[in-house]
C-alpha cells in the first residue's frame, strides 16, 4: 500500500482515540440497549408482512407454473412449502397458512387446519385472542360454503366479505376467489397480479445471482493479481492525523443520536404527519456537522476531504462502476452471511432465547417496510430518498471514511492485508450492530459493509462505496414494494 503524501502534516496532538472508543461504545450500547425489545416496534405486524410477501410468491409461482405446464402443478408441493413458511409464529400467522391450505388442498383440508390450529393453541394458551377466533370463525363459515357443489359463495353475504378482507388482507382476497368458483373474472385478475409479481421478482433475483457470480470470480480475480503484486491502487496511510477521526466518529455518534431523539419530539410536538420520513432523513443528514471537527482542531478542509475520501477519485465513470462492482461483492457475501445467520437462529433458539411457540418470531426486519407499504407515491419518494441517498452519504462518510480512516491509521505499522482486514471488519462490526434489524441480521449487514469497505480501500474515493450502498438500499426497497403493493 502507498503512503500518504505528508505535505501539510500536522502532529496529532492533544487526540484522546481511547476516551472516543468510550464514546463511540457507549453509544453503541444505548443504541442496542433503545432496541433491546425488538428490531421493529410491531414483530408481529412485520410477520405478517412476511407472510404476505410469502404467500403470493407461492401463488405468483403456482400461476406461473399452470401458465407454463397446464394444469400440472404439484399444489402438494406448495401446500408442504406454505406450512413451512407460515405454519408458526402467532394465530393470526397460522389462519394465513389455512387461507394457502385451502388455495392447495381444497376446503376440506383448510377446516382441518383450522381445527388443528384452535385445539393447539387451547391446549398450549388457552382462548384464542378474540379478534382472531372471530376471523376464525369468518373462513370456517367460508369454507364451509366452499365445500358444497358448487360452491355456494353467494350466501357469504357482502358485510362478511369486506370484514375478511380487512382482517386478512391479500389472504382474504385469495380465500374469496377459490379455483372453479362462480369468481372466474375476480380469479383471473388476483392470478394474474400475482403472476407479475413474481416473474418480476425472478428477474430481479436472477441479475442478483449473475452479479453475485460476477463478484465472486472478481473478487478471486483481484485476490490473485494483488498477491502478484499488480493491483495498483489502496490507501494510502503514514498520516499523523489518524486519532482525531476517532474523536469525529464519535462526535458523530452522540450528534445522532440527540439529533435522532429531538427530531422525533418536534415531529410530535408539532403533529406532522406528512413527510415524516423525508424530514427524518434530512435531520440525520445535519449529523456530518460532526466533520467540522478536524477542521476546528487546526486541520484544513481540503485535507479532512481528502482523509475520508471526498474526492473526485479515478474519474466518475469508472468510479461508478467500481460501485457496481462493489455491489456485485456484497451480493456474493450474502450466502456466507446468511450460513452465519442460520447457526445464530439455532443457537438463539438452543439456549432458550427463541420466540414463543405463537408469539412473534423477532426476525430481523426494518422498520422502513411500514412505510414501504404504503400506496401513497410520496412515501415511496421518501423511502427512496433516504434509502439512497441520506444512508449511502452520511453512513459511507462516516464509517468508511471517518472510522475506516481511522483504523487503518492506527493499524497502519502492521501488513497491509492484516491492516485492511481489521479494519474492514471492525468497521464492518459497528455498522452492522447499530442497524435496527437486530442481532441476526448482524452477519449479513456485516458481509455488506466489508465489501464497500474493501471498494473503499481499492478506489480511495468514497464515492463507489456510496454507490455499492445505494444500489444494494435501491434493490432491497424494490423487491419490498413488488411484494406488499
Amino acid at each position: 500500500m502507498s503512503q500518504v503524501d505528508r505535505t501539510e502534516d500536522k502532529p496529532d496532538r492533544g487526540s484522546s482515540p481511547f476516551a472516543a472508543w468510550l464514546v463511540i461504545a457507549a453509544a453503541v450500547s444505548f443504541t442496542l440497549w433503545r432496541s433491546a425489545k425488538g428490531a421493529v416496534a410491531d414483530p408481529e405486524q412485520f410477520d405478517l408482512m412476511t407472510a404476505t410477501m410469502q404467500g403470493r410468491f407461492l401463488i405468483g409461482f403456482e400461476a406461473l407454473w399452470q401458465r407454463s405446464a397446464g394444469n400440472t402443478v404439484d399444489k402438494k408441493y406448495l401446500f408442504r412449502q406454505a406450512k413451512q413458511s407460515l405454519d408458526h409464529n402467532t394465530y393470526a400467522q397460522r389462519l394465513r397458512f389455512v387461507v394457502l391450505a385451502g388455495e392447495f388442498m381444497g376446503p376440506a383440508e383448510a377446516l382441518e387446519q383450522l381445527r388443528i390450529l384452535d385445539d393447539e393453541y387451547r391446549r398450549r394458551r388457552g382462548d384464542p385472542p378474540p379478534e382472531d377466533r372471530e376471523t376464525a370463525q369468518l373462513l370456517e363459515r367460508l369454507f364451509i360454503l366452499r365445500q358444497r357443489d358448487p360452491p355456494a359463495l353467494d350466501q357469504f353475504v357482502e358485510r362478511d366479505r369486506d370484514e375478511l378482507r380487512r382482517r386478512l388482507d391479500w389472504f382474504g382476497e385469495l380465500a374469496l376467489v377459490p379455483e372453479g368458483a362462480n369468481e372466474g373474472d375476480a380469479r383471473a385478475r388476483f392470478m394474474a397480479s400475482a403472476l407479475r409479481i413474481t416473474v418480476a421478482f425472478a428477474v430481479v433475483a436472477l441479475v442478483m445471482f449473475g452479479l453475485a457470480l460476477g463478484g465472486l470470480i472478481s473478487f478471486i480475480a483481484l485476490g490473485v493479481l494483488w498477491f502478484l503484486g499488480r493491483l495498483k491502487g489502496g490507501l494510502g496511510t503514514g498520516s499523523a492525523r489518524g486519532a482525531i477521526y476517532a474523536e469525529t466518529f464519535a462526535l458523530y455518534m452522540v450528534s445522532f443520536l440527540g439529533l435522532s431523539k429531538a427530531g422525533r419530539y418536534l415531529l410530535d410536538a408539532f403533529e406532522i404527519r406528512q413527510g415524516t420520513l423525508a424530514l427524518s432523513g434530512i435531520v440525520a443528514s445535519a449529523s456530518l456537522l460532526a466533520l467540522l471537527w478536524p477542521v476546528c482542531r487546526g486541520i484544513p478542509w481540503h485535507l479532512v476531504c481528502r482523509d475520508i475520501g471526498w474526492t473526485r477519485g479515478r474519474g466518475w465513470g469508472k468510479d461508478a462502476l467500481a460501485g457496481i462492482g462493489g455491489y456485485a461483492l456484497a451480493l456474493s457475501m450474502l450466502p456466507l452471511s446468511l450460513i452465519a445467520m442460520t447457526i445464530l437462529t439455532k443457537l438463539r433458539d438452543v439456549l432458550g432465547f427463541g420466540p414463543d411457540e405463537f408469539g412473534p418470531s423477532n426476525a430481523p426486519g426494518h422498520p422502513i417496510v411500514f412505510a414501504v407499504k404504503e400506496s401513497a407515491w410520496w412515501v415511496w419518494l421518501e423511502v427512496l430518498f433516504v434509502a439512497c441517498i441520506v444512508a449511502p452519504v452520511v453512513e459511507e462518510t462516516m464509517f468508511r471514511g471517518v472510522l475506516y480512516r481511522h483504523l487503518r491509521e492506527a493499524s497502519s505499522h502492521w501488513k497491509p492485508a492484516l491492516s485492511v482486514a481489521f479494519s474492514a471488519v471492525a468497521v464492518s462490526f459497528v455498522f452492522a450492530i447499530i442497524h435496527p434489524q437486530g442481532m441476526l441480521a448482524v452477519p449479513a449487514l456485516m458481509g455488506l459493509a466489508f465489501a464497500f469497505a474493501l471498494v473503499r480501500e481499492w478506489r480511495v474515493s468514497l464515492f463507489p462505496a456510496m454507490v455499492s450502498h445505494s444500489l444494494n438500499n435501491a434493490v432491497t426497497t424494490l423487491m419490498l414494494y413488488l411484494m406488499l403493493s
